[in-house]
């Protein structure tokens, strides 16, 4: 009786918000959204972390000037913004980096996050000329939260929203999971859905997935918003024949992990061809994999994705924002690795 009470109150949430979270003539009704957005500060933000400060490994340097250019970037906005320190231990190392947490006040406790990392793999070489400047993953995931950001400063929302870019990403999910142990049961309950956004500047297909056995209302109404505003936005296929994916959901290699632990409606974004792999995704026909190769660059990165993404970004955020939705039960905090367990995509 339990399961079918949470999916009766699933499916009203997002009944609720399709019909009273229409549009209309007035200037805070989100209309222009889609105008506002034009993709350019996305893609300078993308041209900064890229070819300015280049490769920005966990623990580095260059990962430590990206996260003061966000939070310059976010203050600049005229948010308040906090750096949520934390270590972690690799190979026998303690490494330290943070997490750049702004937040967007409403007039209640109802919470959404979007959350991008900003780290990359390290720099590399090819005989080619390539070099790996992790503007695809993640810079792009970035620059479109710091769009949104921008565009949604001015708007009245009554839920808070919360922009957060995690560090250390790339070594194992490290900031999102910090920030997630952080989280009181209050704001586990407070928090109705969390935006992921990871390498969506490069890849053939523009997609947005739940996650494993996760609610799937804000991905549905993202699909929705996506599919009024023209885009051709997807979802994993989950065909049969994967092990662990069913339609509509991402595998446990991203940010979002630590919060679909949670129990947090998660909608995580992304350029991926599932046509060619079905099971787990290739971002390109012509290239396969850009990321962790030396095509990840500024060469690769396209204005149209980075636009596109922050439309619906911007417009998911603020249409659950604007709406007090009803409460549902979520669960514990994961801690740490215990209940995380991070998968290889390829």
């Amino acid at each position: 009786m339990k399961k079918y009470s949470r999916l009766f109150k699933i499916l009203s949430i997002f009944t609720f918000l399709i019909a009273f979270g229409g549009i209309s003539s007035a200037n805070q009704s989100g209309l222009k959204i889609p105008d506002q957005v034009t993709g350019d500060l996305a893609y300078d933000h993308v041209y900064y972390l890229s070819e300015v400060i280049g490769a920005r490994t966990a623990g580095s340097a260059e990962e430590e000037y990206t996260a003061d250019y966000i939070l310059e970037q976010l203050e600049g906005m005229g948010y308040a913004v906090e750096v949520q320190e934390f270590e972690y231990e690799r190979r026998g190392t303690i490494y330290s980096s943070q997490n750049i947490i702004a937040i967007k006040p409403g007039k209640i406790d109802q919470t959404v996050i979007i959350g991008a990392h900003y780290d990359s793999v390290s720099e590399r070489s090819c005989d080619d000329g390539n070099i790996l400047t992790g503007a695809g993953d993640n810079a792009s995931g970035v620059a479109v939260m710091l769009e949104a950001a921008e565009v949604l400063k001015d708007y009245k929302t009554h839920g808070k929203i919360i922009f957060v870019a995690f560090g250390a990403e790339e070594v194992g999910l490290k900031g999102s999971i910090y920030y997630a142990e952080q989280m009181t049961e209050k704001d586990i309950e407070n928090t109705v859905a969390m935006i992921n956004l990871d390498s969506v500047g490069v890849g053939d297909h523009f997609n947005v997935y739940a996650g494993i056995d996760n609610p799937g209302w804000a991905r549905d109404l993202a699909l929705k918003i996506g599919q009024r505003m023209g885009h051709d936005l997807r979802t994993s296929p989950g065909e049969p024949s994967c092990e662990f994916l069913e339609w509509g959901e991402a595998g446990d290699w991203s940010d979002h992990v630590a919060f679909r632990h949670l129990d947090i409606p998660i909608a995580y974004f992304e350029m991926m061809n599932w046509e060619i792999e079905p099971c787990a995704g290739e971002e390109t026909e012509e290239y396969g994999w850009v990321m962790h190769t030396c095509m990840d660059n500024l060469s690769m990165v396209s204005h149209e994705k980075l636009e596109m993404t922050a439309e619906v970004v911007a417009a998911l955020a603020f249409q659950i924002s604007k709406t007090k939705l009803p409460k549902s039960d979520k669960g514990k905090v994961a801690k740490g690795n215990k209940f995380i367990s991070i998968q290889k995509r390829y």
